[in-house]
């Protein structure tokens, strides 16, 4: 399929796995321009050279999400390199994970930080280019606990919630430019991060994994997690030319497990 973005600049916040990897892969292939950035180098490092190996371009940055001076700088290396920034994805993201009434300063600090102000960030970096070229779009990895809640994920709900909010306000913003801004919302995700959370639970609830995530899959419609795949696919439609006009929407990949 024809997604439309050949000769367009991606700039992909959290392209050194999972997801973000498949994102970089499946937009290379269409014919796009890749600029990657990630806190882990050699994670990133490996992404630009599977986009490499596809034949697509790809430049990475070390870049803390949380640090907007980073952040700045690296969009703008991306911008001198490839003359412009066509599409955001934002996607890193994780929770301060215990209950509120056992959280202090350190973890809503946390949970703000990198789920609510690193997609500010990132934004505020590119707009700018994106309307001097009148046009692009903008996608954020979000969460469906920003919509009904998460258990032990109080704050992490509350910023990804904030994201939704801010991208329908974004939208009508920016639609006078041609900039679309929508998001992503996932739930349970068969990943490593995802794994590694499951099994903290099954350790303080004293279960087995296996026994909680046969109770996680009975609130799934289709019985089982996310595969990165699934958001790749998503993220990478609201992208395309294919949805030019779809804006300040909010999909949800969840397997059914919350109906809107």
């Amino acid at each position: 399929m024809d997604l439309g973005v050949k000769g367009k600049s991606v700039f992909i916040n959290g392209g050194g796995e999972g997801i973000g990897v498949l994102v970089a892969q499946m937009l290379a292939q269409e014919g796009a321009n890749i600029a990657l950035a990630d806190l882990n180098v050699e994670k990133v490092q490996e992404t630009a050279a599977k986009v490499k190996a596809l034949g697509g371009e790809a430049i990475w940055f070390e870049v803390d999400v949380t640090n907007q001076a980073q952040v700045e700088q690296a969009v703008h290396k991306a911008i001198d390199h490839y003359g412009k920034i066509d599409i955001l994805v934002h996607i890193p993201g994780r929770g301060e994970r215990k209950p509120f009434q056992r959280s202090n300063r350190e973890d809503w600090d946390f949970a703000l930080n990198l789920n609510l102000m690193g997609p500010l960030y990132s934004t505020k970096a590119v707009i700018d280019n994106m309307i001097a070229n009148k046009g692009g779009s903008i996608v954020y990895v979000v969460s469906d606990a920003g919509r009904v809640g998460e258990v032990n994920n109080p704050v992490y709900s509350a910023a990804k919630g904030g994201v939704i909010a801010f991208s329908k306000s974004l939208a009508r913003e920016l639609g006078r430019h041609l900039i679309r801004v929508n998001c992503v919302a996932l739930s349970a995700m068969d990943t490593p991060g995802g794994r590694k959370y499951q099994a903290q639970i099954a350790e303080r609830k004293g279960i087995t994994l296996e026994a909680l995530q046969k109770g996680f899959m009975s609130s799934y419609l289709i019985r089982r997690f996310g595969r990165p795949q699934d958001a790749a696919d998503a993220i990478c439609f609201l992208c395309s030319t294919r949805a030019d006009w779809i804006t300040g929407q909010t999909l949800s990949v969840n397997g059914g497990y919350s109906l809107f």
